[in-house]
C-alpha cells in the first residue's frame, strides 16, 4: 500500500511539475525524480517544492532560464538527495535557498544527510553564462550544525560557475565545507576547464573583522576541496583544518582534518588575501606582536600536481609583526603540536602574484609544529608585485624531495631562511632575486636558469653537490663554496671575494662566465670545460688536479700545479701565469684542426710542461700552433713541445714568441710531424725573443727527420737571441768568402736498416765445401756409395762497415744453424754421383751503429727462418779428379727491429728468396806417397739475393723502404788442399783434407735504406777479398767433421770474419 501511496505521489508530483504554466503559492512534494524544463513557466508564487523519494533520496534536476526564488529541497529527514542545476543562469535572491537532505533556515545549506549539489554546465563555450549565482549577502553553508555524521557533495563541473557574494554589497560573504561538529565532512569536486567557484572578495579588512570571501575546510569537522581537469577555486582567504577567532582561542574537543587537492593542467586555487593551514587560532592582526598560538591540534594538507596552479593574488594591507610596509598573501603551515603539510609536486606552481609574503618572524608562512612543506618538482613562485620591497620572506623549512622551482619575477626578491633539506634539487628561475640564508641539506643540485641565486651564509649553498648555470647569476656573495661539479649553458658564476673550489672526477663544460676577484680552484680528476668569456674577471685561477680546459678569453692570475693541466686558447688577458704542471697551447673542448693561438698577457714562469704540440696520431697532429707572451719568460727547468715539419728553414713549426726578457733554462722536445728532412742554412725558428734573451733552451733526446738529425741551436749574429733548428752540425755563421757549406748530419738508424737487410739476404748464403764437408767427393778407402745423410753447420761472423756519407759506423755479429740430409743419391756410370737434399735453418744478427760527429747511436736486430732444397752432381775418375756443380733455393722470412738512442723502437718484416750455383774442377798436382795427394780446384758462384724488407713508416713519420734487394753476388777462387792421413791412422778409416782457399767476391747492389727518399748505403762492399783456410775429415766409416775460418776485406773499411764448424752423419 505504501509503495502504491509513493507511487501515486511520484505521478503526480511529476503531473505538477510538466504540466502547463501555472502559479503556485504552496509546496510541491514528489517522492522520486522530478525533470523540470521551465520555459515558459511562471514560478513567481511558487512556494516549496520538496521531494522525500525512497528512503528519502530523491533526485530533482533543474533546467532552464527561469527563475526560482523559494526553496527546493530534495532528499527529506535525513535521505540522500540529489539536486541538479544545469543551464541555469537566473540570480536567486536571498529568500532562495536549495536544500539537499533537510530544509533548514540557512540560505544554501547541505545538511544532516550525504546529499549531492550537480552544477552542471551545458556547452564550455558558454561558461560565462552558466552558473549559480547566490545574492548580495549570499550564505553557501555546506555543512551540518548537528552532532551526526554528515557527509555533503558539490560538484562544479563542464564550465558551471557559482559565484558567492558578487553584488554591490561585498561583506561577510562566507563557504563553510566540513565545518559542523566534530568530524563532519564536506567535499566540493571542481572539475573542467572553465568550471569555477568564487568567493568574490573586494573589501579589505583590518583585524578585528573577517575576512570577506573566506573558505573554511575543516571548520572543526574534515574539509575536503578536489580541483581536477582546469577546474578553479578563487577565494580572498582560506583556512584549512583551523579554528579563526578575533578573541580568544577556540575549544577543541578532537582534531579536524583539510585537505586541498589541486591537480591538472590549468587548474588554478586562487587566494586574495591569506592561506592558513593547520592553524588553531588567529589573533588581532592589527596587533604588532601577532603570533599564531596553539589551543587544540589539527591537521591539513594542500597538493599541487601534475601542472596544476596555487596563485597567491592578495591586495588587502595590514601590518604584520611589526612591517610598516602593506603586507598580505598570508599563507601559515604549521603550528605548535598542529601538523599542516604543502606538496608542491611534480609540474605543481605555487604563485605570488600581486602578493607580499613577507616577515621577520613566523607570522608568514609559520613553522614552529609538526609541519611539511614539501618541493616535489612544482614551483614556488613570486610575481607581479609592484609595491613589495621583499616579495617572499620565510623561515619556514622545505623539504625537496625532487627537483623543484623558485621563480622570483622581474624586480622580485625571495628570501628562504629556513632549510632546504632532502634528495632533490633546485632550479632558480624569473628575472628576480632568490636569496638562501638558511642551512641547507638538499642533494640533487642546483640550477640557475635567470635572475640571480645568493647564498646570505656559509651553509646556504650545499657543498659538494652539482651546480649547473645555463643564465642568470650565482652569487657567492662572499661565502666560500665546494662544487662537486660546474657546467651550465651561460650565466655568471660571481665568486666577489670568496673561494670556489670545483672538485669533479666527471667531464663537464661550463659555457658561462666568472666574475669577482675571489678564487676558483679546480680539482679532482676530471676536466672542466669553459667555453663564456672570463677576461673580466679579476681573482685567481688555480688547477690544482685534473684538467681545467678555456676555450675563450680568461682573466686574473692563473697557476697550475703539479697534476693539474691547463688547455687555453684564445686570450689571458690581466693574467701572469705560474705554470707547474701541464699548459696546452689548443682547447682540447674546440679539438680544432687547424692552427690555434694562446696569447698571455703578463709573462709566463715555467717550472712544468707546456704543449704547443698537439698530441695523437700522426693524422690528428696539427703544426703552426703558436704561444705569445706578452712580458717576460722565465724557465725554471720546465719543459716545452713543439711539433714542426723537419724541412729546410721555411718549415712549418709551432712557435713561441716572448715580447719581453727570457731567463732561466727550459728543456725542448720536438716531435717532426711528416718532415722529409733537409739540409738548413739559418734553420728552423722555434723561439724568437725581443728582448734580452738570458734563458737557455736545452735540447732534450734526438730530433729527426728522414735521415737528417736536427740539433736546437741559437741563432748567430742579429739573431742570436732566436733559437732554431739545425741539420747540420755546429751552427755557423755564413762565410761569404767561402761557398762551402757544412755537411747535414745523418742518422744512425738508416745504416741500421741496411745492416738488416743485408744480414737477411746473406745468413743462409753457402757453399757446396760449407755443406757437403767430405773429404774430396769419394770413399777412398771402400768406394762405397753412401746412400743418405744428414749434416748440420753452426757459423759465426763479425763484420764491420761504413756508410757512403762516411759518418755512420757499424758492426754486427750473427750467427746460423743450418741442417740438412740428403733424401737420394745416384749414379748414371758407376763412377759420377748425385745428391738431392733438404735443408733449414735458424739465424740471427745484432749490430749496433754510431754517428762520430753526432755522438748518437742507433741498434738493429734481425732473425728468422729458412727453408730449401739443394742439388749435386759430383764426377769421379780413376785419378780421383772430375769437375761438380752445386745449386740450391732457399726461402726465408725475419723479424727485424731498429732502435734509435732516444726513440721508439721500429718493427718491421722482412721475407724473400735466394738461389745459387756453384761450379768447380778438381786436379790432382801430385802424389808423395800413397797416404798425401796433392789437389787444386777453382770454382765460380752466382747467388741472387732476393729477400726484401717490408716499407714502413716510423712513429715520427719517416718512410723507410730497403734498397739493394735482388743483388747478385758473383765469387771466383781457387781451392788448394791435401788429402791423407798419417802412419798412425792407417787401417782406420780416417782421412784429413786441410784447405787453403782465395775468392773474390762482387756484388751488382750495395745495400742501404732510403729514408724519405734520401738513401744511406754501405760503403765499401762491392768488390770484396776473402781468404779461408779449414780442415775437413772424416773420422770414422760413417762419420765427417769439419771447420774453417775465412776473413773478408773490402773497400771503405769493410771487413767480415767468420767460423764454420760442420759435422756429417752417413747412413
Amino acid at each position: 500500500m505504501a509503495l502504491k501511496i509513493k507511487a501515486l505521489s511520484a505521478a503526480i508530483a511529476m503531473l505538477l511539475i510538466n504540466s502547463a504554466p501555472t502559479a503556485f503559492a504552496d509546496t510541491i512534494y514528489y517522492n522520486s525524480t522530478g525533470v523540470h524544463s521551465s520555459g515558459v513557466w511562471d514560478w513567481q508564487s511558487l512556494g516549496y517544492v520538496i521531494g522525500a523519494g525512497d528512503n528519502n533520496s530523491a533526485e530533482l534536476t533543474l533546467k532552464g532560464t527561469s527563475g526560482y526564488d523559494h526553496a527546493f529541497s530534495v532528499g527529506k529527514d535525513g535521505g540522500k538527495g540529489t539536486l541538479t542545476i544545469s543551464e541555469f543562469s537566473r540570480n536567486v535572491n536571498d529568500t532562495t535557498y536549495f536544500s539537499v537532505g533537510s530544509v533548514t533556515k540557512e540560505n544554501m545549506t547541505l545538511s544532516n544527510t550525504e546529499g549531492v549539489l550537480n552544477l552542471v554546465g551545458a556547452d564550455i563555450g558558454e561558461v560565462t553564462t552558466l552558473g549559480l549565482d547566490i545574492g548580495s549577502s549570499g550564505f553557501f553553508d555546506w555543512h551540518t550544525e548537528r552532532e551526526s555524521t554528515v557527509t555533503g557533495i558539490l560538484n562544479i563541473r563542464d564550465g558551471a560557475i557559482m559565484n558567492v557574494g558578487e553584488a554591490e554589497n561585498f561583506s561577510n560573504n562566507k563557504a563553510y565545507v566540513g565545518a559542523g561538529n566534530i568530524s563532519n565532512t564536506g567535499i566540493i569536486n571542481i572539475s573542467g576547464v572553465g568550471s569555477a567557484l568564487r568567493l568574490i572578495n573586494n573589501a579589505p579588512y583590518y583585524g578585528d573583522s573577517v575576512e570577506n570571501g573566506t573558505l573554511y575546510l575543516g571548520f572543526i569537522g574534515n574539509g575536503i576541496v578536489n580541483i581536477t581537469d582546469g577546474g578553479e577555486l578563487s577565494a580572498g582567504r582560506i583556512s584549512a583544518s583551523t579554528t579563526l577567532a578575533n578573541n580568544g582561542p577556540a575549544t577543541v574537543a578532537k582534531p579536524p582534518y583539510a585537505e586541498i587537492n589541486v591537480t591538472g593542467e590549468k587548474s588554478r586555487l586562487v587566494i586574495g588575501s591569506q592561506m592558513i593551514l593547520a592553524a588553531d587560532v588567529y589573533d588581532d592582526l592589527q596587533s604588532i606582536d601577532a603570533k599564531l598560538t596553539q589551543k587544540g591540534a589539527g591537521s591539513a594538507v594542500l597538493n599541487v600536481s601534475d601542472y596544476a596552479e596555487v596563485v597567491f593574488e592578495g591586495k588587502a594591507n595590514t601590518d604584520i609583526d611589526g612591517f610598516d610596509n602593506p603586507v598580505s598573501g598570508l599563507f601559515m603551515a604549521g603550528n605548535s603540536a598542529t601538523s599542516a603539510i604543502v606538496n608542491l609536486n611534480k609540474n605543481g606552481f605555487i604563485t605570488i602574484a600581486n602578493s607580499s609574503l613577507s616577515s621577520d618572524k613566523d607570522a608568514i608562512i609559520a613553522g614552529d609544529g609538526i609541519y611539511a612543506f614539501n618541493l616535489n618538482g612544482g614551483t614556488l613562485r613570486v610575481n607581479d608585485c609592484s609595491y613589495c620591497e621583499d616579495t617572499l620572506s620565510t623561515e619556514v623549512d622545505m623539504n625537496v624531495l625532487a627537483r623543484s622551482t623558485l621563480e622570483s619575477g622581474d624586480n622580485k626578491q625571495m628570501l628562504l631562511k629556513g632549510s632546504l633539506a632532502g634528495h632533490g634539487g633546485i632550479v632558480k628561475t624569473g628575472a628576480g632575486l632568490v636569496a638562501l640564508a638558511g642551512k641547507n641539506h638538499y642533494l640533487g643540485g642546483t640550477w640557475v636558469e635567470e635572475g640571480e641565486l645568493r647564498t646570505d651564509n656559509d651553509d646556504a649553498f650545499v657543498n659538494n653537490t652539482p651546480y649547473t648555470v645555463n643564465g642568470g647569476k650565482l652569487n657567492l656573495n662572499e661565502h666560500d663554496l665546494v662544487m662537486s661539479s660546474l657546467s651550465g649553458k651561460g650565466g655568471v658564476v660571481d665568486v666577489t671575494t670568496a673561494n670556489l673550489i670545483i672538485d669533479q672526477n666527471s667531464n663537464s663544460l661550463y659555457a658561462g662566465s666568472f666574475a669577482g676577484a675571489g678564487s676558483v680552484k679546480k680539482q679532482g680528476d676530471a676536466t672542466l670545460y669553459l667555453s663564456g668569456d672570463s677576461q673580466q674577471y679579476n681573482g685567481a685561477i688555480v688547477v690544482l688536479s685534473g684538467g681545467l680546459d678555456s676555450s675563450r678569453a680568461v682573466g686574473g692570475n692563473i697557476s697550475v700545479h703539479n697534476g693539474g693541466t691547463l688547455s687555453a686558447e684564445g686570450y689571458l688577458g690581466k693574467t701572469q701565469v705560474m705554470n707547474a704542471g701541464v699548459l696546452k697551447v689548443g682547447s682540447l673542448y674546440q679539438n680544432k684542426q687547424t692552427p690555434v693561438s694562446l696569447e698571455i698577457d703578463r709573462g709566463l714562469t715555467n717550472s712544468g710542461s707546456i704543449l704547443l704540440a698537439k698530441s695523437g696520431n700522426i693524422k690528428q697532429q696539427q703544426v703552426g700552433n703558436k704561444l705569445l707572451v706578452n712580458g717576460n719568460y722565465s724557465g725554471q727547468n720546465g719543459d716545452i713541445y713543439f711539433n714542426t715539419v723537419l724541412g729546410n728553414d721555411t718549415s712549418a713549426t709551432d712557435r713561441m714568441i716572448v715580447t719581453g726578457d727570457t731567463d732561466g733554462t727550459t728543456v725542448v722536445h720536438v716531435n717532426n710531424v711528416g718532415g722529409k728532412g733537409a739540409y738548413t742554412k739559418k734553420g728552423i725558428e722555434l723561439i724568437n725573443v725581443s728582448g734580452q734573451s738570458q734563458g737557455e733552451f736545452v735540447q732534450k733526446d734526438r730530433i729527426v727527420g728522414g735521415a737528417y738529425e736536427y740539433f736546437l741551436r741559437r741563432g748567430v749574429g742579429t739573431d742570436i737571441g732566436n733559437w732554431y733548428l739545425v741539420s747540420v752540425q755546429p751552427a755557423f755563421e755564413p762565410d761569404p768568402t767561402s761557398p762551402l757549406d757544412p755537411e747535414p748530419v745523418f742518422r744512425p738508424e738508416a745504416s741500421e736498416y741496411g745492416a738488416n737487410l743485408w744480414a737477411a739476404n746473406r745468413l743462409f748464403v753457402h757453399r757446396l765445401h760449407d755443406r757437403l764437408g767430405e773429404p774430396h767427393y769419394v770413399d777412398s778407402l771402400t768406394g762405397e756409395e753412401k746412400v743418405t745423410s744428414m749434416w748440420l753447420r753452426h757459423v759465426g761472423g763479425h763484420t764491420r762497415f761504413r756508410d757512403n756519407s762516411g759518418q755512420l759506423k757499424t758492426q754486427a755479429n750473427r750467427y746460423v744453424l743450418q741442417l740438412g740430409g740428403d733424401i737420394a743419391q745416384w749414379s748414371t756410370d758407376e763412377r759420377d754421383r748425385f745428391h738431392l737434399g733438404i735443408m733449414g735453418g735458424y739465424a740471427n744478427q745484432k749490430s749496433n751503429t754510431r754517428n762520430y760527429r753526432s755522438g748518437y747511436r742507433a741498434d738493429g736486430s734481425v732473425h728468422g727462418y729458412s727453408l730449401g732444397a739443394y742439388a749435386t752432381w759430383l764426377q769421379n775418375n780413376e785419378e780421383k779428379s772430375g769437375a761438380y756443380i752445386d745449386s740450391w733455393m732457399l726461402y726465408s722470412w725475419f723479424d727485424n727491429s731498429v732502435t734509435g738512442q732516444s726513440l721508439t723502437a721500429e718493427r718491421y718484416k722482412s721475407k724473400g728468396a735466394t738461389a745459387s750455383v756453384e761450379a768447380g774442377y778438381t786436379w790432382k798436382l801430385a802424389e808423395k806417397n800413397k797416404r798425401e795427394s796433392y789437389f787444386i780446384q777453382p770454382v765460380a758462384q752466382l747467388t741472387w739475393m732476393g729477400v726484401k724488407a717490408d716499407r714502413h713508416r716510423e712513429m715520427n713519420g719517416t718512410w723507410v723502404e730497403s734498397t739493394g734487394d735482388s743483388n747478385i753476388q758473383s765469387r771466383l777462387g781457387v781451392r788448394a788442399f791435401i788429402k791423407g792421413h798419417s802412419l798412425l791412422d792407417e787401417g782406420k778409416e780416417r782421412l784429413f783434407e786441410p784447405f787453403v782457399e782465395l775468392n773474390w767476391l762482387h756484388d751488382t747492389k750495395n745495400v742501404g735504406a732510403s729514408l724519405n727518399g734520401y738513401h744511406i748505403e754501405q760503403a765499401g762492399t762491392r768488390n770484396i777479398g776473402e781468404i779461408k783456410v779449414g780442415v775437413e775429415s772424416q773420422l770414422g766409416k760413417n762419420i765427417n767433421l769439419w771447420g774453417n775460418i775465412a776473413q773478408q776485406i773490402g773497400d771503405k773499411a769493410y771487413s767480415d770474419t767468420q767460423a764454420i764448424l760442420g759435422v756429417k752423419y752417413l747412413f
